[in-house]
């Protein structure tokens, strides 16, 4: 099929799509990405496919939306990453399947200018803002999300919290 993206025709078949993911390793799902395309038994990124044909950039040259509608016509299914308590799963670049979620315990603090400042002590420098709690709580679920992906990239270990306790000190 004939597909104009970014001012430039492509002609993309199904097949075009199968051979361009055949031994490419999917992109970690870093809160960036809401949609997939399973192939080969693995979920690429929406983009990421489109990008192994054209080799357009993930950014500007296309949208998501158009990414989905090009997958679309070409017959494959595209599916949300589901959201589970608020975060979305992250994909580890060593498994075929979504992880569930994690728990981390984070910190909030009210700055001098009344923002809200949280951080997550397991995963160091991971900090973020908000104007208000709820703000600032959806802000560091990003950070983290973020963290995670750069870790895996790295072949670094994901923090394996077992349980968060409050201890009491007389100040």
């Amino acid at each position: 099929m004939r597909f104009v993206i970014g001012g430039h025709s492509y002609e993309i078949s199904r097949d075009d799509i199968l051979n361009a993911t055949k031994d490419v390793q999917p992109k970690a799902f870093d809160g960036r990405n809401k949609y997939y395309v399973e192939l080969h038994g693995l979920r690429y990124p929406i983009k990421q496919t489109i990008h192994l044909v054209t080799g357009l950039s993930y950014t500007g040259d296309f949208t998501a939306q158009y990414a989905s509608h090009i997958l679309k016509k070409l017959g494959f299914t595209v599916r949300s990453l589901e959201i589970i308590n608020g975060i979305e799963p992250i994909r580890s670049t060593n498994t075929t399947t979504i992880e569930g979620t994690k728990k981390f315990a984070i910190t909030l603090e009210q700055d001098e200018d009344g923002f809200i400042v949280v951080s997550c002590p397991a995963l160091p420098g991971c900090h973020s803002q908000g104007r208000t709690e709820e703000e600032a709580i959806a802000n560091i679920r990003e950070a983290i999300r973020g963290y995670i992906a750069s870790m895996r990239r790295h072949g670094e270990e994901i923090p394996n919290i077992i349980e968060v306790r409050e201890v009491e000190v007389a100040v």
